[in-house]
Order: C-alpha cells, then sequence, then structure tokens
C-alpha cells in the first residue's frame, strides 16, 4: 500500500519554519522509531519512504511523510499518529501537533488511477515544494532533467511490491525518449544539512508525454509516484518533495473552436 500521513503543527518559537527543518525532523522520526527499526533503515541506502516539511505562516508547519513499505508503514504509524507534540532539541522548539491525516492508496487503485481512464493524460505539472537536486558524477545538478527525474522515481518504484513493481530498463529508456520538459519555472535554493548547505532548484515543471497510449498510462504512474517518494536525493532528509497535476488544455480544432483534451 501507498500511504502518506500529514501532521499541521503550530509553535511559539521566535523563529519561522523554514524547508530545512526536515533534516531536524528526520532525526526525531529516528528517535520515535524502535532501534531496530531506525538502524534496519539507516543501513538500506534505498529508504522506502519520504519526508519533508512545507512552513506555514509564521508559527505554523507541515510534515509530510510518504511510505510504501507495508512493514516499515506500520510500525512508523503507530509511531506518529498518537504525536500530540514534537520536541526539536537542537532549536529548543515544541511544535504542537494540531492535527493529523492519513490517507492509504491501494495497489489496485493507484494503478487504476492510469489504467482504468478511457484516455491517458499525457500532461503533469510536478512542483518542487522543498529544495530538489540530483547527483551526477560527483557534482549536485541546479537544474532538473526527464533523465533525471525518471530515474530517481525509478529506482524508488523498483522498490515497490506487488502489481506494480516496475523493472524493466528498456521501459525506462522509452519513457526517458517519449516525455519531453514542456514548460518550466525554476530557481535555486539552498538546502541546510549538518552544517553544510546543498543548492538545489525549487519551482516547477510541466512534462507531455509522447508514444502510445499504454507507454502514457505507465509514465503517468511512474511521475505521479512522486507525491509519496520525492525526487532526487536525500528524499528522507526533507529534500525533494513534490505535488503533481494533471495538467489539461484546450487545443484549438480546424474549424477555430476548441474542446477540453488532456492529450
Amino acid at each position: 500500500m501507498l500511504q502518506k500521513i500529514v501532521l499541521k503543527c503550530s509553535h511559539n518559537g521566535d523563529e519561522r519554519a523554514v524547508c530545512s527543518w526536515g533534516s531536524l525532523l528526520h532525526g526525531v522520526l529516528m528517535e520515535l522509531l524502535p532501534e531496530e527499526t531506525a538502524e534496519l533503515l539507516h543501513d538500506n541506502s534505498m529508504h522506502p519512504y519520504s519526508q519533508y516539511i512545507i512552513p506555514v505562516g509564521d508559527k505554523g508547519l507541515e510534515w509530510h511523510i510518504g511510505v510504501w513499505d507495508d512493514g516499515i508503514a506500520e510500525v512508523l504509524i503507530k509511531a506518529v499518529m498518537p504525536l500530540a507534540q514534537i520536541t526539536i532539541r537542537q532549536k529548543g522548539i515544541v511544535l504542537n501537533v494540531q492535527s493529523v491525516n492519513r490517507s492509504i492508496e491501494g495497489e489496485n487503485d493507484f494503478l487504476a488511477r492510469f489504467f482504468s481512464d478511457e484516455r491517458p493524460c499525457r500532461r503533469y505539472k510536478i512542483e518542487f515544494l522543498t529544495p530538489c537536486t540530483h547527483k551526477s558524477d560527483g557534482m549536485y545538478m541546479l537544474f532538473p532533467s526527464v533523465k533525471l527525474i525518471l530515474q530517481s522515481l525509478y529506482m524508488r518504484f523498483a522498490t515497490v511490491t506487488g502489481d506494480i513493481c516496475l523493472d524493466d530498463d528498456e521501459a525506462l529508456k522509452q519513457l526517458i525518449n517519449n516525455i519531453d520538459i514542456i514548460h518550466y519555472w525554476l530557481h535555486t535554493s539552498k538546502y541546510s544539512l549538518k552544517g553544510f548547505a546543498i543548492t538545489g532548484y525549487m519551482g516547477g515543471v510541466i512534462l507531455s508525454v509522447r508514444g502510445p497510449e499504454q507507454l502514457a498510462r505507465l509514465a503517468g504512474m511512474l511521475i505521479s509516484f512522486a507525491e509519496y517518494a520525492g525526487i532526487g536525493i536525500k528524499t528522507s532528509l526533507g529534500m525533494g518533495g513534490c505535488r503533481v497535476t494533471r495538467e489539461f488544455y484546450m487545443p484549438a480544432k480546424e474549424d477555430g473552436e476548441s474542446r477540453s483534451n488532456d492529450r
């Protein structure tokens, strides 16, 4: 199952929350989990969860946690759902949890979003809500590319068990060749992490999918997985938080009229 937990919090500290607090809340999360689970996650290079924060106003934030491993999800939910307060010791701040919302999407329901529609959607908007970057040849990338985005999602999606497991490298190659960035609004942004800052990007892109309908359905499934997994590096530490939405537009017909379409 794919699960998302959102905790809405407020605090009375003097500082305004920033995205980089996500790394501090990762530390909080590890302390909340049983020791054996925390050690297992620490030793696993491909984490089956992502988490990030979004500042809200002067005294609030939303803590988003996505998880797609049923075993880890069960332990994580037991640790997070009952929280009424969260202490960030490094900041001397106590977060008051105002609400906790948990959403669950079964594998079949997730598949149905893309494979049951009469026609597949062919445009997707990805909003990068926290700084995002990719590491290539030892360097942090300041701009996204279709290849970097899909490779990031593919590596995480390949760990999903059940009917939605993706393990075909040829399919990934076809996706990369048939998806284009057709619009973007991006700016650089730094993410503070353990005494140093990583420069990445925030903003958004619109992706357009070409090719056969089955490929477009597969593309939509993989791109939409970003809402659970994030994109890029260090998604467990608060980077790469994403929101994905379908994009619709009004293409002109030959007679000058227009109609709604998602292709």
